[in-house]
């Protein structure tokens, strides 16, 4: 199982990945950012219109991850801004690996009450709203709600 978090900004998918993806065993979370900021040298600011190659290739680079985990038995948490738009590397591997796909859009903030490294401090409301918006997602995939057919 595949699960992408699509983070409006201000979302607060860094705080619900990490919860989604402890909650499921065994379970893997990746972050699609750090396979763009991979990139050492020609390394393109994501939001530029010369990065598009770059976001591509670091986006196919996170699906293959991804499913190559899942097809080892592993559910799967990638977090990260992919617009429906950017979902055919996903779809591709979900189909080449027979692996399912999950796709999940974040709506609302859970900012306030952050720690030093950005994750909500325990108790806050943003911990609270983190911890509200991954239950919700879990009782979901249980549901098979954010199940893509493909």
């Amino acid at each position: 199982m595949v699960v992408l978090s699509d983070p409006a900004a201000g979302a607060g998918s860094g705080a619900v990945a990490p919860l989604v993806a402890d909650a499921l065993f065994p379970s893997v979370h990746l972050r699609a950012e750090d396979f763009r900021r991979a990139v050492r040298q020609g390394y393109v600011a994501p939001d530029r219109p010369e990065a598009r190659r770059q976001n591509v290739t670091a986006l196919a680079a996170t699906a293959q991850a991804a499913f190559a985990f899942a097809s080892g038995g592993y559910q799967v948490v990638v977090e990260g801004s992919v617009a429906p738009t950017a979902l055919d590397a996903f779809r591709r591997e979900s189909r080449a690996t027979g692996a399912p796909l999950h796709y999940v859009v974040l709506n609302g903030g859970t900012a306030g009450g952050t720690a030093a490294d950005g994750a909500p401090k325990a108790g806050s409301p943003a911990a609270d709203a983190a911890e509200a918006t991954a239950d919700t997602v879990l009782a979901g995939l249980r549901r098979g709600a954010y199940l893509l057919g493909w």
